[in-house]
């Protein structure tokens, strides 16, 4: 009897196939990258010298269109990466704190940042509260 194997399975030795169900350097004709130029210090590095994301941008995408990867990609390495953003100084009282006292809709912006404190002490104020205006309707007439 022959011993047969299920459905998509393969004798390594007929076609070629390994024990993965893919072929053995499926995708050779796509060059291998050993290092990258960064486009801030103008020096090529090896592939550690960059993040992920930043190898990701620069290896070639068979499944993009072909202007996305006809495009000139900026890759920046590690150290010209700048770091996070940890404060923001607040516009109104222009005190330098830490995230945690901005509004997430404020941290959007960073130059108009304005302060959890201040955004209060501004809605408190009330605008309807101020001296009556000289016009009232008996001017009018």
């Amino acid at each position: 009897m022959s011993r047969q194997d299920p459905a998509g399975r393969y004798n390594n030795a007929a076609t070629g196939y390994n024990n993965t169900g893919s072929t053995n350097s499926a995708n050779s004709q796509t060059e291998q990258l050993k290092s990258l130029r960064c486009v801030f210090c103008d020096m090529d590095k090896p592939l550690d010298a960059f993040s992920a994301t930043q190898i990701q941008k620069a290896t070639y995408n068979p499944y993009a269109p072909p202007s996305f990867n006809a495009k000139k990609k900026t890759i920046s390495c590690k150290k010209c990466t700048p770091a996070q953003t940890t404060q923001l100084t607040c516009m109104i009282c222009s005190k330098t704190l830490p995230l945690d006292k901005f509004a997430k809709s404020q941290r959007r912006n960073a130059e108009k940042a304005r302060c959890i404190k201040c955004i209060k002490k501004r809605e408190e104020e009330d605008v309807w509260a101020s001296d009556p205006d000289t016009d009232s309707e008996d001017d009018y007439y």
